[in-house]
């Protein structure tokens, strides 16, 4: 899964998560809105996720192709769209390796400018921090001896800022103001007990995450969107905890409070837990609002977490096997599946959901295709030919490798791919080979016939796969699938029907 593609899914996330929050902030527990955020900060992270048949992204993989802006390619000119591929056994030379995008340049400039920011304004505050004394208070000591937890809390006192913070995260510090009221125990034991609910609950990491996913992806607008709601979010799951901690005699006193503490609140800290950081309009009307948690609640909370990450938090499902059209059977090569005697211990598929010929912005075509592992090894390479068709079903000689123009066009074009596919794992983006079809470009041979954009659909077949503990699979029906098409006019209707295509890996 690409940078891209991340974003993107997890810009949809975001959105999903906004409009519920939007619906529900004050009707559901607010720690349901920090696990909805604490998710989209995996979805944005991890380059990958679990296929679901409820995604959102399974219905519109029914209904449309993946989206070209999806390859990152595009942001690069035609000469530099094959970098990692061997064709017809050959490596492409060295002089044709692409060259940094100026997309890639751009990215990395902004990924830099922001994580300086916070290193930045981290740093800064750390060598503020450090002027900070100890607070040698009788009512301190018994607050931290009854708060003891395995990570050692101090409390301390600084004229560097104006409003309660806290910061560190194996010895966290609750920082207060130089000209703390210490004799007001009624409002230290609400400001202690807001900074502890944050130790507690680690918040300090899921700041560093949120820091480390907003710096990633920098020019997505809803990504800051994403990181302004979810610093808000913690500190109103941390504002609801104390009020039900209290009871409800105290939302007033504790609004009144944070009212004050905000008409004095720091300057920018943005990787510390602030007592008054965030919209403090926000803040009161859910204090006040905030209900008894009860069953029905809890209930809704959980449907909705669940619903939500099926949806949005998972990507499309792979087929669950090829379904031959009746009508081709006949025609279509035997795999493994269909010889009983392949049927023994360590037998396994591998299957081809899809290979689609999608276009580059200048009109030039390339393949897009879907790999499913349903084995118990990692795959390291793979080897398979690809096929071309027109739209009439007519076979293509074709130069795949349209970097090299002294290829010659055949029917046979072996492509090796170095990609690992873990076991279990749909590679959903294995395109970008260009197939040169006659493009009207002055440097680039005719195809054989002269006529330009003409390839509609392509087969594809695995020839040999290389796993990771070297066991390598030979395809034993690769020979009879190439005579049955290579070269050989074929129905439209099985063209359309051929994926997804299942081979049966038995091994030894």
């Amino acid at each position: 899964m690409g940078l891209l593609e991340m974003s993107f899914s997890g810009a949809v996330f975001i959105v999903a998560v906004v409009i519920i929050r939007a619906m529900a902030i004050n009707t559901l527990p607010k720690r349901t809105f920090l696990v909805l955020w604490d998710i989209v900060l995996f979805r944005l992270i991890f380059p990958f996720s679990v296929p679901s048949g409820f995604s959102i992204y399974t219905l519109m993989h029914r209904s449309i192709s993946t989206p070209v802006f999806f390859e990152t390619d595009n942001l690069t000119s035609a000469a530099s769209r094959e970098s990692v591929v061997l064709v017809q056994g050959r490596e492409l030379p060295t002089a044709v390796i692409p060259s940094v995008s100026a997309w890639f340049i751009v990215w990395c400039a902004g990924m830099i400018l922001f994580s300086v920011f916070f290193a930045a304004s981290y740093l800064r505050c750390r060598i503020e921090f450090r002027t900070a004394l100890p607070v040698c208070n009788p009512y301190v000591e018994q607050w931290l001896k009854d708060h003891s937890l395995k990570r050692q809390i101090s409390i301390r006192q600084s004229d560097r800022i104006s409003a309660p913070l806290t910061y560190g995260i194996f010895h966290p510090v609750i920082l207060m103001p130089k000209h703390t009221d210490w004799k007001n125990e009624n409002q230290l034991q609400y400001i202690f007990s807001h900074e502890y609910v944050h130790i507690r609950h680690f918040d300090a990491i899921t700041k560093l995450i949120a820091a480390y996913a907003f710096c990633i992806h920098w020019f997505n607008p809803f990504v800051w969107a994403m990181y302004i709601l979810f610093n808000r979010d913690t500190e109103l799951a941390c504002d609801e905890c104390i009020v039900r901690q209290f009871g409800e005699k105290s939302k007033s006193v504790y609004s009144f409070m944070l009212i004050s503490m905000e008409a004095k609140k720091s300057g920018l800290s943005p990787l510390c837990n602030s007592f008054s950081r965030n919209a403090i309009e926000e803040r009161i009307t859910a204090i006040m609002k905030t209900k008894r948690t009860t069953f029905i609640t809890i209930l809704s909370s959980c449907l909705i977490v669940l619903i939500t990450v099926s949806l949005f938090a998972t990507s499309a499902m792979a087929s669950a096997g090829p379904k031959k059209n009746p009508a081709t059977a006949s025609a279509a090569p035997k795999t493994g599946a269909d010889n009983p005697a392949t049927e023994k211990k360590g037998s396994m598929t591998v299957i081809h959901e899809s290979a689609d010929i999608l276009r580059y912005e200048d009109g030039a075509p390339y393949i897009h295709d879907i790999l499913t592992n349903n084995t118990d090894k990692t795959i390291t390479e793979t080897q398979y030919c690809m096929l071309a068709f027109d739209e009439n079903g007519i076979p293509l000689k074709l130069q795949w490798n349209f970097l090299d123009s002294s290829a010659e066009s055949s029917f046979e074009n072996i492509v090796r791919t170095e990609t690992n596919i873990l076991s279990a794992q749909t590679e959903d983006y294995r395109g970008g080979w260009s197939l040169y079809d006659g493009e009207e470009m002055a440097y680039f041979p005719n195809a054989e016939n002269g006529q330009a954009n003409q390839v509609v659909y392509s087969l594809l077949c695995l020839k040999q796969i290389v796993f990771e503990d070297g066991t390598v699979w030979n395809n034993p029906d690769y020979e009879n699938w190439f005579q049955t098409y290579a070269g050989k006019e074929t129905d439209i209707d099985e063209l359309q029907h051929y994926y997804p295509h299942e081979y049966r890996i038995a091994l030894e």
